[in-house]
């Protein structure tokens, strides 16, 4: 499709899996600092899936001193925060690498196209790449079941997905962005609207792809 690079969205990463059961097994929570946030996912009885963002430029982190940077980066956030990072043992349990998105002109070229994040990856604030990858699968099976040849079938399901997909790119940068807003400007919006804000920002995904 060509030699597209993806775009860096400004947030560096940090994940793993934090062997300790979640301080809620049925929510999943954010914290939020001053130009990063960190955010604690349940995953049923098994470990506890933990991550912790920066607003940052592109740096790569090298493996060995990894654990004790990413606690120094979030040595001021209280409670579960600390249970999560005293929890972890090792460099080697952290993953760390960019927020990236895809944005290239065409899904498809001849018999060949792409789905999911391989054609619109976006930040991961919107929970919504694994979604849209299902709804790709569904909508091109249903449109190859149709259509009269391959290429129009991936014409069209360019043309009906890629709206859908762009959006939810544009939503998940602009979440990004309110996340790493000065905490004086921002914790007082969140406390206002921020469930609001949120539900509203979903609504336009309930419609069928």
């Amino acid at each position: 499709m060509g030699p597209v690079p993806p775009d860096y969205t400004g947030l560096m990463i940090w994940r793993c899996l934090a062997p300790i059961p979640p301080p809620d097994p049925t929510n999943f929570r954010i914290l939020f600092g001053d130009g990063c946030f960190f955010g604690i996912t349940p995953l049923g009885e098994g470990p506890t899936n933990v991550f912790g963002a920066v607003g940052m430029p592109h740096t790569p982190d090298p493996l060995q001193g990894r654990l004790e940077r990413f606690r120094e980066r979030f040595a001021g956030f209280g409670g579960h925060v600390q249970e999560c990072l005293a929890a972890l043992s090792s460099d080697e349990q952290l993953y760390c690498g960019p927020v990236e998105e895809v944005n290239i002109d065409h899904w498809h070229r001849g018999r060949v196209v792409l789905i999911g994040d391989a054609a619109h990856a976006g930040a991961p604030t919107m929970g919504q790449g694994g979604c849209m990858a299902m709804e790709d699968a569904f909508v091109l099976a249903g449109l190859l079941r149709g259509a009269e040849t391959v290429e129009r079938a991936l014409a069209s399901y360019e043309t009906r997905r890629k709206p859908r997909a762009t959006w939810v790119q544009q939503e998940s940068r602009g979440l990004v962005e309110s996340f790493l807003m000065p905490p004086a400007e921002r914790n007082p919006a969140f406390r206002e609207r921020g469930n609001e804000a949120m539900h509203d920002s979903f609504k336009p995904l309930i419609p069928a792809p």
